[in-house]
């Protein structure tokens, strides 16, 4: 039939190509391998306690090993050496961080050497070996202190202040000699340095003490010299009467400026007085009436008033009685004015004259008090300063003095800390003693020892084995792909129905797990085919015996029991194989036929139910070179118009290039992976290759993983042929059942359309 014949169906419209996925990493389920590989790890592992019991006694009569530790202890350090107790060492990290230097110190080169270097050490059996031994049987300690540096270990106790040095070797008597030596040695050193550091530190403080007594010596005779030259003899005497005689010449001079003030007051009060300036005072004129001339005058003219009064009274004032004593007293009147007069003037001269004496005499006694006191001040200023220069002095030996106790104190102080057993850091907490029992080997140990080491090693290897396995195992296999996963098809092996076959379960066990994959995957097929309207699906893999032929088959089943007109086509006319599968005739006309120019009509085989067939043909038709023609794409446009679904079973992509023609001519497409047997990288590359055609990439089928352990679907298919057991649309009546199990026996029955 040629192609202009027939009708050119609607191009399918292809979806815009996402990018490329990065491929996904190495990702191994390390459960599921263990789990699969269980039985070989329980069999190495009692392998292994076999061998272990084997080995102990082995190394029992061969290689045995002894060992002993030497207990050792911080102390707790003075922090006084009058105090009753040592304080506590601080925080857990400064006694981690002493104790692993005690250690490194204990375990180094010098420390083993010194150790090394005696008796009982170079006699032990372990020294007489030859490779401690040099000519003439000399022992060679620097041999020997490499070894043990390799071989000594020392750790820390944490929570506390022991630190413990262990050692191993081939003889029980050798373990405590060595390990107490090294003890030892480094016990000793440690006090000796502790010895010699309280010695370096007396020495300083000896020397210091020393120099300090020089110094209070030259300091007393200094002071001495001081007096001597100063005539200080009796310092204290001395100090207090030039002190009293200040002191009294500074009273003296406020007592007569506090006169001077006074008298001049007077002078000035005189002087305004004789000036008449001011007028005389009450106390003026009482002085004037108290004076002897004024009080006769006055009982003179007392007594005359009296007269003349009386005679006034007895006489008339016309009276030469009373005018004589009229006269009289007027008389005596004017003396005592006149007389007032005189005294008073006298008086004020008097005290005019007094008080400039006195203003005189009190400034000239102000003037030699004050060269006095000048002259006592300037002498006391010389003692003072003499007196301070001489308390700094005596200040000066005061603290050498002061110095000296506190450096005495120290130096009685360090004595008795270094008598004192707390200044010994580090003493042997526990010597080390003969061992009791022997270190290896030790048959609790070598059994789970030596099993656990075997088992691991094999656990290795299928760890390295499984990352190094480039082949497809497991659906995570296929995620970096693009398309999707449409199906994980068991192995029938695991499918808990137990069929017979896989190329018609669809057909002959419709209960069964591997035939419900089947249908899941085909509804996942649909889906991705609804979306482009696509009829034409080519199915292909990477390799041979990838399990295309069945899955045709069985997609194709599914396919008809849903009510579709379908069509599987043997495209593999290199190696056809659904003839075989099926049952049938592998002579009859088929696919290379139709390119050869036979109508396609008279070719196709109906199977029943829906399922038509085209096989490879006559093997002399079979030319593979006639499908890139457009032969092949007539036969196509007959399959558009004819079937609902068409299946082609293309050959594997590595042995056969015609799978991608196919796939370039063809709706959609399908890659089958063989679990176990296809390499990723293949598989990569034609996933690609299958998503850059002009067909749909719908996804990928993994054909017969091993479920049998750690599959992430194990329980779900033991779920699915549990339920299908109980499922009423599987159970036929007897003879039903009998007559489809014939029918299966003799496989599909094809007719010709």
């Amino acid at each position: 039939m040629s192609r202009s014949a027939l009708p050119t169906p609607a191009p399918i419209a292809k979806p815009n190509a996402a990018p490329r996925p990065k491929p996904a990493p190495v990702s191994i389920d390390p459960i599921r391998l263990l789990r699969q590989n269980a039985f070989g790890i329980i069999s190495t592992f009692v392998i292994g306690a076999v061998l272990g019991v084997i080995l102990n006694y082995v190394f029992l009569y061969t290689y045995q090993v002894w060992s002993g530790s030497v207990y050792l202890q911080i102390r707790n350090q003075l922090k006084d050496a009058q105090a009753l107790n040592a304080e506590d060492m601080g925080s857990e990290e400064s006694v981690i961080r002493m104790a692993q230097t005690e250690v490194g110190r204990m375990l180094s080169r010098d420390n083993i050497q010194r150790a090394l270097a005696m008796e009982d050490v170079q006699k032990t059996v372990w020294s007489q070996q030859s490779k401690f031994r040099e000519e003439n049987n000399i022992f060679n300690i620097d041999e020997a202190t490499t070894e043990l540096e390799e071989d000594l270990r020392g750790s820390h106790r944490r929570g506390t202040q022991i630190f413990v040095l262990s050692w191993r070797t081939h003889n029980p008597e050798d373990v405590p000699v060595v390990l107490n030596a090294v003890a030892n040695t480094y016990v000793n050193q440690v006090r000796q340095n502790e010895d010699n550091r309280f010695a370096t530190i007396l020495r300083v403080y000896e020397a210091n003490q020393k120099k300090l007594d020089d110094q209070i010596a030259s300091k007393k005779l200094e002071i001495q010299n001081f007096v001597k030259e100063r005539n200080m003899t009796s310092l204290n005497e001395s100090t207090s009467e030039n002190s009293r005689a200040l002191e009294k010449l500074r009273d003296g001079i406020a007592q007569t400026t506090s006169d001077l003030s006074v008298a001049q007051s007077r002078q000035r009060q005189a002087e305004a007085k004789s000036t008449g300036a001011e007028g005389a005072s009450d106390e003026d004129l009482r002085e004037v009436d108290n004076d002897s001339v004024m009080q006769n005058l006055n009982r003179d003219l007392e007594e005359t008033s009296h007269r003349y009064e009386g005679a006034t009274r007895q006489f008339k004032s016309q009276h030469a009685e009373v005018l004589q004593l009229k006269a009289a007293k007027d008389s005596i009147e004017k003396q005592v004015k006149e007389s007032r007069k005189r005294i008073l003037d006298r008086n004020q001269l008097t005290e005019l004259r007094s008080a400039a004496n006195a203003v005189q005499s009190l400034e000239t006694l102000l003037i030699r008090q004050q060269e006095d006191f000048a002259k006592n001040s300037l002498l006391g200023e010389d003692f003072t300063s003499n007196m301070a220069e001489l308390g700094t002095l005596r200040e000066q030996l005061d603290q050498a003095e002061e110095q000296r106790k506190v450096v005495s104190q120290t130096i009685n102080d360090v004595n008795l800390a270094r008598l004192r057993e707390e200044a010994q850091r580090v003493e042997v907490f526990q010597r080390a003693i003969k061992p009791r029992e022997i270190t290896f080997p030790q048959l609790k140990f070598m059994i789970p020892g030596t099993a656990i080491i075997l088992s691991g090693f094999y656990i290795v290897i299928l760890f390295v084995r499984e990352i190094l396995d480039q082949r497809v195992k497991y659906p995570s296999d296929l995620l970096g792909l693009p398309g999707k996963i449409l199906a994980v098809i068991p192995d029938i092996i695991d499918d808990p129905s137990k069929p017979k076959r896989a190329e018609l379960i669809v057909f002959e066990n419709p209960q069964s797990m591997t035939a419900e994959s089947f249908r899941q995957s085909n509804a996942l097929i649909n889906k991705g085919l609804a979306t482009v309207g696509a009829k034409v699906i080519v199915v292909m893999s990477p390799m041979p015996n990838s399990g295309t032929t069945t899955m045709v088959i069985n997609l194709g089943a599914c396919d008809a029991s849903l009510g579709r007109k379908t069509l599987i086509v043997g495209a593999n006319l290199r190696r056809p194989g659904l003839e075989k599968a099926l049952g049938v005739n592998p002579l009859l006309p088929g696919l290379g036929d139709i390119l050869n120019g036979q109508n396609p009509n008279e070719v196709v085989s109906d199977m029943g139910s829906g399922l038509f067939l085209i096989g490879a043909g006559t093997p002399s038709n079979r030319s593979f070179q006639l499908i890139n023609t457009d032969k092949m794409d007539a036969f196509l446009d007959w399959c558009h118009q004819n079937f609902d679904r068409v299946y082609l079973d293309a050959p594997p992509s590595v042995v056969a290039g015609e799978g991608l023609v196919l796939a370039n001519k063809s709706d959609a497409s399908i890659m089958v992976v063989r679990a176990w047997q296809d390499q990723k990288g293949l598989v990569s590359k034609l996933a690609y290759q299958l998503a850059d055609t002009k067909s749909n990439f719908i996804g990928t089928m993994l054909n017969r993983p091993k479920n049998t352990a750690g599959g992430y679907f194990k329980k779900n298919a033991e779920a699915i042929a549990e339920y299908a057991t109980q499922t009423t649309a599987f159970q036929l009546p007897a003879a039903a059942q009998k007559n489809e199990t014939d029918d299966s026996n003799q496989g599909p029955k094809p007719t010709t359309a």
